[in-house]
């Protein structure tokens, strides 16, 4: 479920550079949450140059923006706001002014993963959330349909 958006301007970041990012997204959110990889998105939207503003000027962003979800305890979101604000300052030079870095809680509720609503992200709600995931996928595949009575 979570959505990682790494926003910049056209060329800011080439493509070894995009997937040493996600890896590291990955990475940080995978280690502070305990959640799977498999379920963390990482995307890199571009503007063209003049199609981002502060303080009414035009700027070239920097902008990580995370949507995770709710309920996980605040050391948990700084801890993810800060390795990924350093990594990204030493990756691309990128001076303390020039990054932001948001940690947006979504309620579980609100998202669908697996044709599933997410779980709270506690560890009881997940493993039922994951129990039936697996359960579901089972009953869809070729080999459970083919054995199926009609």
């Amino acid at each position: 479920m979570p959505i990682y958006e790494v926003l910049t301007t056209e060329g800011t970041l080439d493509a070894d550079k995009r997937e040493k990012l996600a890896a590291h997204i990955v990475k940080v959110h995978t280690e502070e949450t305990g959640s799977p990889a498999a379920f963390v998105h990482v995307l890199f939207p571009e503007l063209p140059p003049g199609h981002s503003f502060t303080a009414g000027t035009v700027a070239a962003p920097n902008i990580i923006r995370a949507q995770i979800r709710a309920g996980r305890p605040t050391t948990v979101r700084h801890a993810i706001i800060q390795r990924l604000f350093d990594f990204y300052s030493e990756l691309t030079g990128a001076g303390g002014l020039e990054i932001l870095v948001a940690v947006i809680d979504v309620p579980a509720q609100w998202a669908m993963e697996g044709g599933m609503i997410m779980p709270e992200p506690t560890r009881e709600a997940e493993t039922e959330w994951f129990a039936k995931l697996e359960a579901n996928q089972a009953s869809k595949s070729p080999m459970h349909a083919a054995t199926r009575p009609l």
